[in-house]
């Protein structure tokens, strides 16, 4: 039997769960996509020489979805003596990225995309690539991070009760709505439970080819599944299905790819 040291990263991971299960009431709701044509047109674009990807348009379709859904972007603050509900009056993606730290250890770690609604898939791929690919200790969320879990236990603490109840802390760490960036493609669970620190997030399954009956015919479709948590002390069960319902033409059309013939930012 060996004794593994828990290390600071998994304890970091082990106060914002217990923020999430003691001050959220994240409920999870699988959705899918049917995204043949959108993956078609992003593999034409990049065999043109578009740098841009999938999780990029992700991105994208969630932003307008939170300027089309503005309380989906809304957050629930916890403070000793009353609860907050607050519009943060803008709209920051929190992307979770997964990097390999030193020694082998997997890394998770928040990338905040500012507006997304209103920049080009380009520029979001663009910026998403520059954190998966740069020097990790180059980083500022990493040496962020890095300074956090080198102080005493009081302080992750203290850092804990300043996101849950203080709104411009929380913004300036953790934008207004989550994202993960991990898609598996051909296999994958279908659905699950989980937890967030957002009044709303998104965590994309996987994505694979299926039969689907199109026109009273079977065909092959490639569908994506999509997990939605919601914060249901904010959010009721039709204010999640609205909002994903919205999100269908947004990912099942081209149309998140057509602004690309322009050079807009």
């Amino acid at each position: 039997m060996n004794i593994v040291p828990f290390t600071r990263n998994r304890v970091f991971l082990y106060e914002h769960l217990t923020r999430a299960k003691r001050f959220h009431c994240s409920v999870t709701g699988t959705f899918e996509y049917d995204v043949t044509e959108l993956t078609a047109a992003l593999k034409a674009g990049q065999a043109q020489g578009r740098s841009i990807g999938l999780v990029a348009l992700l991105v994208k379709a969630t932003g307008l979805l939170m300027e089309q859904h503005p309380r989906m972007n809304r957050h629930v603050f916890h403070r000793w003596w009353k609860k907050l509900e607050v519009d943060f009056g803008k709209i920051s993606c929190t992307l979770v990225v997964l990097r390999e730290g030193p020694g082998g250890e997997d890394i998770l770690f928040p990338v905040l995309l500012e507006e997304p609604h209103t920049r080009s898939v380009d520029s979001i791929h663009a910026e998403i690539k520059h954190y998966k690919t740069a020097e990790l200790s180059s980083l500022p969320q990493i040496q962020a991070f890095e300074r956090i879990k080198k102080m005493p236990p009081l302080f992750m603490r203290w850092f804990s009760y300043k996101a849950r109840s203080d709104p411009h802390f929380y913004l300036r760490y953790f934008g207004t709505y989550g994202l993960s960036s991990m898609i598996t493609r051909d296999w994958g669970g279908i659905g699950g439970t989980a937890l967030a620190n957002t009044g709303s997030g998104f965590q994309p399954g996987v994505i694979r080819d299926e039969p689907k009956v199109v026109d009273g015919e079977i065909v092959i479709r490639k569908m994506l599944r999509l997990n939605v948590i919601a914060d249901h002390y904010l959010l009721d069960g039709m204010d999640v299905l609205r909002a994903m319902q919205d999100l269908r033409p947004l990912l099942e059309t081209t149309q998140l790819l057509e602004p690309l013939n322009s050079s807009q930012d």
